[in-house]
């Protein structure tokens, strides 16, 4: 008897160190995109920063090439006189074998054939190649030039440019590009404006697949972007598509890797299990925002699913050379990565309780996974309040959670502020509609949800005004007095998101005839979230808020237009 416990507590304890084994991610793909080594010396001395990426773990970088190659087949299409040759090219792909590190160049296809004022080498030298020709000169009011996919010349010009680049590099595969393209449908397009923009889209892809995948066996790569319907999928118009493209995920052959790029912290990223149930490889991309990195790398690894590639990390314009080895959206995505703590707790709340309390709703990926969370905003532990329903909270609360296999946690606490206040549970009307391209999750409650939004317009819990004022009426029931009323607003310069710029409150005790209460300019921050907090001394039932978006000033992006305003969370106390 003594020997069957025995066998049965050893295997009692190899089970339970089964179930706690950190899941094994090395073999994943962890890469990285480089723009801007335009020339041999470039790039011989991003070669010498190969042992130091590889040493961190990068195994494949795409290194965007375009133009700038000494090309033999059309030298007349050189983007300058300093540009890769073939045995630059050849001695840098020779270091990266050297350490395992896969090298696939990338040339952009389709968009992107312009930036700024400046059009680069087809479209210059073949201005009949334009998808608009004649149209948007000096390229203002777009915003990149595009070839046209229906005159053969341009295949016949361009795919011996691309085979130039992939014989120089030894490469197995090709990054074509295909994002933000948004001038197929124009007006200006003769060849396109009467054609199913998705039946364009989708003929690029397949003559690249049939030239370089079926003849030559090369495995594609693209960005996501355009293949994403951004009316069910809210990530606004430049991560998705609102121009009719993105049927063309359906026209597609399945074994082109998927490179799907989201640049802002979310709870989830609904676009890569939609990628991955139709068949697809996926390669989720992320970029300088070191907790949207996280974010996305914690939700993409929690798929056991075989086409999940692994990550890659973008560096666009905002790394010096000399700072690449140190970017620290690498290197601590990296760490999350072999840190194997990718499950998180997503946080809810429901508002139907009425003004005095809210329901706290959290969840996770796998149903074999337990929650412990605190309600008062200390650490959680193995021995917190275990989460089995929702849980009412009565007061304003800092919730944290962590996600547990048995005892131990597999993923880093997740922390969110919820706000009980009056307007809880009311009815909220908006006199001006919220753009469509960022819908909020609750959608008009989004405003009165008692959940605050956190730096990230697209995280679902902004309310977005594309360059409109936002105006709305709550309606609180009965008479009730007020000490107060407060609101966030974005600061994102980068993406024309400015903070609100004028707030204007009045009140009504029957909801016909309003009384003006504040009219307030408020004073510029260069904080990414500010918070305004405006006194009151009222008893009232329905609050109008008027809330200005700003004008960009100048010495910003895009001054002189209207801005995009973001609001979250009115509290009325």
């Amino acid at each position: 008897m003594k020997i069957i416990r025995w066998l049965i507590l050893v295997l009692f304890l190899h089970s339970s160190a089964f179930a706690f084994e950190q899941r094994d991610t090395t073999h994943k793909v962890i890469a990285i995109h480089l723009l801007g080594y335009n020339s041999d010396a470039d790039i011989a001395e991003l070669g010498e920063r190969i042992p130091a990426l590889a040493a961190e773990g990068i195994n494949l970088i795409f290194l965007e090439v375009d133009y700038n190659f000494e090309f033999v087949s059309h030298p007349e299409l050189r983007g300058s006189n300093d540009v890769i040759s073939k045995k630059g090219a050849d001695a840098f792909a020779s270091i990266c074998k050297q350490y395992g590190i896969r090298i696939v160049p990338q040339f952009q296809s389709l968009g992107h054939q312009s930036w700024a004022q400046y059009t680069f080498a087809l479209l210059k030298v073949y201005p009949e190649l334009d998808l608009t020709p004649g149209a948007f000169p000096n390229n203002e009011g777009i915003y990149c030039r595009e070839w046209d996919p229906y005159n053969p010349r341009v295949n016949e010009i361009v795919f011996p440019l691309i085979d130039e680049i992939l014989d120089a590099f030894h490469a197995d595969g090709l990054h074509m590009g295909m994002d933000e393209v948004f001038l197929i449908g124009s007006e200006h397009a003769p060849s396109t404006r009467d054609r199913d923009p998705a039946t364009v889209y989708a003929k690029v892809v397949n003559d690249f697949h049939d030239y370089f995948t079926k003849k030559q066996g090369k495995q594609l790569y693209m960005w996501a972007d355009r293949l994403i319907d951004g009316t069910q999928y809210k990530f606004g118009e430049w991560e998705s598509s609102l121009n009719g493209t993105a049927a063309a995920v359906d026209s597609i052959p399945k074994d082109i890797v998927l490179c799907d790029w989201h640049y802002e912290p979310m709870d989830a990223y609904p676009s890569i299990p939609m990628f991955l149930e139709k068949g697809f490889k996926v390669l989720p991309c992320s970029y300088q925002k070191i907790d949207a990195v996280k974010a996305l790398i914690k939700y993409s690894y929690q798929f056991e699913n075989p086409n999940m590639l692994g990550h890659m990390f973008t560096t666009w314009s905002v790394v010096k050379r000399d700072s690449l080895i140190y970017y620290a959206p690498l290197l601590e995505g990296i760490q999350m990565i072999k840190s194997g703590k990718f499950y998180h707790v997503t946080m809810e709340s429901h508002t139907s309780l009425g003004q005095d309390s809210l329901q706290l709703i959290l969840s996770t990926m796998r149903p074999q996974h337990r929650i412990r969370y605190t309600l008062d905003g200390s650490e959680p532990s193995s021995r917190s309040l275990l989460y089995t329903k929702p849980v009412k909270i009565g007061k304003t609360s800092i919730i944290k959670a962590v996600v547990y296999d048995l005892n131990t946690p597999v993923g880093d606490v997740s922390e969110k502020k919820f706000v009980v206040h009056k307007a809880i549970g009311t009815d909220l009307t908006y006199q001006t509609q919220p753009s469509s391209k960022y819908a909020a999750k609750d959608g008009s409650k989004a405003l009165i949800n008692g959940l605050t939004g956190s730096a990230s317009y697209a995280d679902g819990q902004w309310v977005g005004y594309e360059g409109q004022n936002l105006e709305i009426i709550i309606d609180l029931g009965n008479n009730t007095k007020l000490s107060s009323l407060s609101f966030n607003s974005l600061n994102n310069t980068g993406s024309w998101v400015h903070q609100a710029d004028k707030v204007e409150v009045s009140q009504s005790g029957d909801g016909r005839v309003y009384n003006k209460m504040l009219d307030k300019e408020l004073p510029v921050s260069k904080e990414e979230l500010v918070h305004t907090s405006i006194p009151l001394a009222v008893t009232t039932r329905f609050v109008k808020l008027k809330i200005f978006c700003k004008t960009i000033p100048p010495g910003f992006t895009g001054e002189g237009n209207k801005a995009w305003l973001f609001v979250d969370e009115i509290i009325l106390e």
